[in-house]
């Protein structure tokens, strides 16, 4: 595993949880620690940040060291239109994204759900592995990006025995990704290895 995503999670998650700013990993990594290992240029996280707490949050961001580069205002407007913003580890050029939780549905449950588990010997809270299916399947559904729908069968491939399958089949009824699923399921891992 890469040395140096692991200690950028480690400090980030750090941060957030000494800031007491409610997150979750998300993406590729939760795509990693249930599903394949593979390369990522980024960490992805949705945090629970209120807009009555913006000039707080500004300023919680504005103490990273200087190795991470953050443009501020981008925090408020992310805020504000319940979208992203980024941080860069400079001396690698990795990127954090950061996604502002929003009112869907979806979004607060898998919130809610998040797993607080171990990864490089810390505590870390992570999207399940129903809630990384779902919205693998989700991007894939806006995007075509084959690369969702092969991250998608592969968490379910290794963690089918350990999930709630009432709860994943709920969720891709109540958002329509049925053929998405379907065409998931057709796909042959092996070419992938």
């Amino acid at each position: 595993m890469d040395t140096v995503q692991a200690k950028l999670l480690k400090a980030i998650t750090s941060f957030l949880s000494s800031s007491k700013i409610p997150y979750i990993i998300t993406c590729t990594w939760s795509t990693i620690y249930y599903g394949r290992r593979r390369a990522s240029h980024d960490i992805d996280f949705v945090v629970e940040l209120p807009i009555e707490n913006i000039a707080k949050t500004v300023q919680l961001f504005s103490q990273l060291p200087e190795d991470f580069m953050i443009q501020l205002e981008t925090i408020q407007e992310a805020i504000e239109n319940k979208n992203q913003f980024q941080v860069v580890h400079l001396p690698t050029m990795l990127k954090m994204d950061f996604w502002i939780l929003t009112d869907e549905e979806f979004d607060k449950q898998r919130f809610i759900r998040r797993k607080k588990i171990k990864l490089f010997s810390q505590f870390m809270q992570m999207a399940t592995p129903e809630d990384t299916i779902i919205q693998k399947l989700i991007w894939y559904s806006k995007g075509q990006t084959e690369k969702h729908l092969v991250d998608a069968a592969f968490v379910l491939q290794i963690q089918r025995k350990n999930l709630d399958q009432k709860y994943l089949q709920s969720w891709i009824k109540k958002l329509k990704l049925g053929k998405y699923y379907k065409k998931m399921q057709k796909i042959d891992l092996e070419e992938y290895l």
